[in-house]
């Protein structure tokens, strides 16, 4: 088998283990690694790295996840989610809260698009200029 594939599957099954099996994992993957040559190592070290930027990418869109949620946190008491997701996108508000919490589903992390977010920022500005217009005396 192809050890930089085995060092990822070993690396997996170690994340999703119970505390108590992670030393015989830390066992199988010192001992892979130690049988590697040169080449195997530079393989690796470039698989290793495409990890990290793809965790960085995880975290710039997580932040970015936070920033959208924290903004919209003073007004989304007062809105209506659900006629939120529905008027604006036709979609469900479970669907809207999916990508404003960053939810996982079918193993994706559910986020707005570009083009939600831009039809997300048009609907706020369209309540508001509702809620302008509005004379109650």
């Amino acid at each position: 088998m192809d050890k930089v594939k085995r060092f990822f599957e070993l690396k997996e099954l170690w994340k999703k283990s119970p505390e108590n099996d992670r030393p015989t994992i830390d066992r199988q993957i010192t001992d892979l690694l130690d049988s590697m040559d040169e080449k195997e190592t530079e393989l690796l070290t470039a698989g290793v790295q495409n990890d990290f930027e793809n965790i960085h990418k995880e975290i710039a869109d997580i932040k970015e996840q936070l920033t959208i949620r924290e903004r919209l946190g003073p007004v989304l008491p007062y809105l209506s989610v659900s006629n939120l997701a529905k008027d604006y996108f036709g979609k469900s508000s479970s669907w809207f809260y999916q990508r404003l919490n960053g939810n996982s589903v079918h193993g994706k992390i559910c986020k707005f698009t570009q083009e939600e977010l831009a039809i997300l920022d048009m609907a706020l500005k369209d309540i508001s200029r509702r809620i302008t217009k509005l004379n109650l005396v």
